[in-house]
């Protein structure tokens, strides 16, 4: 009987490592969604302070806005 209950202890212990390896890979991805977002924020402010640099670089020129 000890020898079943071991084997249902050791089970278990491999049932949450596998429940403990999702979880961690699921991080991994929010945390990489996470980047991509802030990166794609950064992109959009960046073609926008180059929007603004051209505009002000044609307005010396007098170029029409």
């Amino acid at each position: 009987m000890s020898d079943w209950f071991s084997t249902a202890i050791e089970m278990q212990r491999e049932i949450l490592r596998a429940q403990q390896a999702q979880v961690d890979a699921a991080q991994k991805m929010l945390d990489a969604g996470k980047q991509m977002t802030d990166f794609q924020v950064a992109g959009q402010k960046a073609a926008d302070a180059n929007m603004a640099a051209w505009k002000a670089w044609a307005g010396l020129w007098g170029v029409k806005k």
